[in-house]
């Protein structure tokens, strides 16, 4: 099972430009397996861009639509990947370590050499269970900001314009 969890931190003294409720907490988990840290209290050291962490999650449904291979960088960490491949009508995710490439982004296409498998590999999921919780919880967050900011913010605006599409 893929089970996703997401903690937004509000802040009143955000720029007018900015996006409130970007950080947070962002956890996700594959059966016993888990990615992240959601816990009750808003302790800003454990925060991450959620933001980023659904548009690289929303990205990477639209690459494996035409192609097998995605690796999402965890930009916050050293060397950390999620690697998710779709054979099928299933995905199997592993989280690695290899080395960050420059320009590199928040989505890969391309494999990275030496790639380290010292935390858990092949984590098997139904392809539409994936799909489906990637999206739902993408739109439950992009409800939670929209509260939060101008309709005209642009990452809101890119958001939801990424969910639409897979939509």
């Amino acid at each position: 099972m893929f089970e996703i969890k997401f903690k937004v931190f509000s802040n009143a003294e955000i720029e007018a430009n900015n996006l409130n409720g970007e950080y947070g907490y962002f956890y996700f988990s594959i059966d016993e397996d888990s990615y992240g840290v959601i816990i009750s209290e808003e302790i800003n050291d454990f925060s991450v861009s959620i933001y980023d962490w659904f548009f690289s999650f929303l990205s990477g449904l639209k690459i494996l639509e035409d192609r097998n291979y995605v690796l999402i960088n965890d930009i916050e960490s050293f060397k950390i990947w999620i690697e998710i491949q779709r054979k099928d009508d299933c995905i199997y995710i592993s989280k690695a370590s290899g080395e960050k490439v420059d320009g590199g982004g928040l989505v890969r296409t391309e494999k990275i050499l030496a790639m380290e498998y010292s935390y858990w590999k092949n984590k098997k999921i139904v392809w539409s269970n994936f799909r489906k919780e990637i999206i739902n919880k993408a739109t439950q967050y992009l409800l939670e900001i929209s509260k939060l900011n101008s309709p005209e913010n642009i990452n809101i605006l890119e958001l939801k314009k990424l969910i639409e599409e897979l939509s």
